[in-house]
């Protein structure tokens, strides 16, 4: 998960282009077909793990919104 992947990602998009930009969510949230998790983890060469989260959430097949963890600065 790039930040220029993350860039891309805007309210409207639709599902596919989501897919397009993100490729397909690994683990899908079970009861809600709204949401799609996407989880990250690198290792730096000290061994400190980073994680980066994204949920996305649709409304049928538009992207409503758009949460990141950590929160990105600016």
């Amino acid at each position: 998960m790039t930040e220029e992947m993350l860039s891309q990602l805007k309210q409207g998009l639709t599902r596919e282009q989501v897919i397009y930009v993100m490729g397909t969510p690994l683990s899908p949230a079970t009861f809600n077909k709204e949401r799609w998790d996407y989880t990250y983890w690198s290792k730096d060469p000290r061994d400190n793990v980073t994680e980066k989260r994204v949920t996305l959430f649709f409304d049928g097949d538009i992207l409503r919104s758009i949460e990141q963890f950590p929160k990105p600065k600016g």
